[in-house]
């Protein structure tokens, strides 16, 4: 279950951090005062619960120091993403295993990052994640697939046909995030035969007309698995776009 190591009243949204041990959540809560208004530690074996209000909260940072803990904080994940609060869910991974980071996509995090134990070193790419405009986006997008466009208040994007179901697949893909067969699937490539190139190019294309456009990049690399979509920035509409 978890246990409330640290709970400070705050009427402002904040972050709740999460760690194994009061020991690793102490740690997160010095990186992040006065932001940090929640603090708990998960307590194993019992399976991980959560009785704290999330409207409270802006965004939920989940320490994973072992391969021992990954299951419960995958299930955390899962919980977490059944409540219809819009929050940012950050897991920093304390070991190596691009496998973890591709669980915790297909679970509900918006962000995954390898950190070392080095708290300082961790303490640095928290904070470069936290200054870029990807890790909480604001930037709202729509996706006519009748007109082929993307688009918001300001800018219209014309899409080729094969980009605007590359976006539609990512949209629809459980975490946004999906394989590199099944895109070069979405596009109308042959998954045996098509060249991996070809494919990261045609994305590559795409990322970077939206980044142009709109000024942030929504399509990421996941090495060794394929590609996600930056959660919640991009819906569809299937009604004509009247410019």
């Amino acid at each position: 279950m978890m246990s409330t190591e640290s709970k400070t009243e705050n009427s402002q949204r904040g972050i709740l951090a999460i760690g194994r041990t009061w020991r690793s959540t102490e740690k997160l809560r010095q990186l992040f005062v006065p932001n940090l208004t929640h603090v708990y530690t998960l307590d194993y074996p019992n399976p991980p619960s959560l009785d704290i209000e999330t409207q409270t909260l802006d965004t939920v940072l989940i320490d994973i120091e072992s391969p021992s803990i990954l299951n419960d904080c995958l299930a955390l994940i899962k919980k977490l993403r059944t409540n219809p609060t819009e929050l940012a869910i950050i897991v920093a991974i304390n070991y190596r295993s691009p496998h973890a980071k591709i669980e915790c996509y297909l679970a509900g995090a918006d962000h995954c990052i390898n950190v070392p134990n080095d708290q300082d070193e961790k303490a640095r790419l928290l904070s470069e994640l936290l200054e870029t405009p990807e890790w909480q986006p604001s930037v709202k997008l729509t996706l006519d697939q009748t007109c082929l466009h993307l688009y918001n208040d300001e800018y219209k994007l014309d899409l080729a046909y094969q980009e605007m179901k590359a976006l539609d697949a990512l949209i629809n893909a459980e975490g946004n995030i999906l394989h590199h067969d099944s895109m070069a699937e979405s596009m109308g490539l042959n998954i045996k035969l098509y060249d991996s190139r070809v494919l990261e190019k045609s994305i590559s294309r795409l990322r970077n007309k939206i980044k142009k456009h709109f000024g942030i990049n929504i399509i990421h690399s996941v090495r060794g698995y394929g590609y996600r979509l930056l959660r919640g920035v991009v819906s569809v509409n299937q009604t004509n776009f009247h410019s």
